[in-house]
């Protein structure tokens, strides 16, 4: 067989090989997004914010 492997027991998939094939692949993976680095840079800055607003209304209590 081409790919060296016996043509009667075959042996385990290696995976996807191609670049379109690994896309695939991460792809049907995808559960939820959560720790996607979009997810993770929107839930940083979402942080900031809440902390900017603290200390803004801190600032504006103390007054």
């Amino acid at each position: 067989m081409p790919n060296g492997r016996c043509y009667r027991h075959g042996g385990a998939s290696t995976g996807p090989q191609t670049p379109e094939g690994l896309e695939r692949a991460a792809r049907a993976n995808w559960k939820h997004g959560r720790y996607s680095a979009k997810a993770i840079a929107f839930r940083r800055m979402l942080a900031r914010t809440v902390r900017d607003l603290r200390a803004a209304t801190r600032m504006v209590e103390e007054q």
